[in-house]
């Protein structure tokens, strides 16, 4: 798969987090702040939670980057540790307000969702994932949006691979129905 300018910046700036470099830590936080936090808000559906879960997830960062062996899988790691922050704070969240299902029932007004706003191509795809089902969004967006692979991706959500291999079928599906018209 051919890497973008972006990722081959990320891989860059977390070398250089990891030698030390504040300035390249703010550099990266700059990129990757909005994205972690449309993802965050589209799993707790919350704004002031999903800032919560981002701090979380960049607080983990920053302690364990050095940790991080290979900077090409730098966005894999930091969903994978994003998602388990957002779990925690939705289980939190249930267990204060004993509601089984607050998950899946949060709605999005068109102006919070496009909080980070995007290039005319990614408000596009927006449009047409908008309404899919979270865990279908999920995929989506870590597959499209973000190039994670499905390997990567069932590592992330911890859901077996071919879960994600039908889920991901499943979207385009429902895409394709949603551009169709059907």
């Amino acid at each position: 798969m051919k890497r973008s300018s972006e990722q081959i910046l990320t891989e860059w700036l977390v070398i250089n987090c990891q030698m030390g470099d504040v300035i390249a830590m703010q550099k990266l936080l700059k990129i990757w702040y909005p994205k972690l936090l449309r993802y965050a808000f589209r799993q707790i559906g919350d704004q002031q939670k999903s800032e919560d879960a981002v701090q979380n997830a960049l607080e983990t960062m920053s302690a364990k980057l050095n940790k991080l062996k290979d900077s090409a899988a730098f966005p894999k790691w930091i969903y994978q540790i994003l998602h388990h922050k957002c779990v925690d704070i939705i289980r939190q969240n249930q267990r204060q307000k004993n509601i089984v299902n607050s998950y899946q029932e949060f709605v999005y007004s068109e102006n919070e969702y496009l909080l980070n706003s995007k290039t005319e191509d990614n408000l596009c795809f927006d449009e047409m994932v908008n309404h899919l089902p979270t865990e279908i969004y999920q995929l989506v967006h870590l597959y499209y949006l973000e190039g994670l692979s499905v390997v990567e991706i069932q590592q992330v959500l911890d859901i077996p691979l071919g879960t994600v291999k039908s889920r991901l079928h499943h979207a385009r599906k429902l895409i394709r129905n949603n551009l169709t018209g059907d």
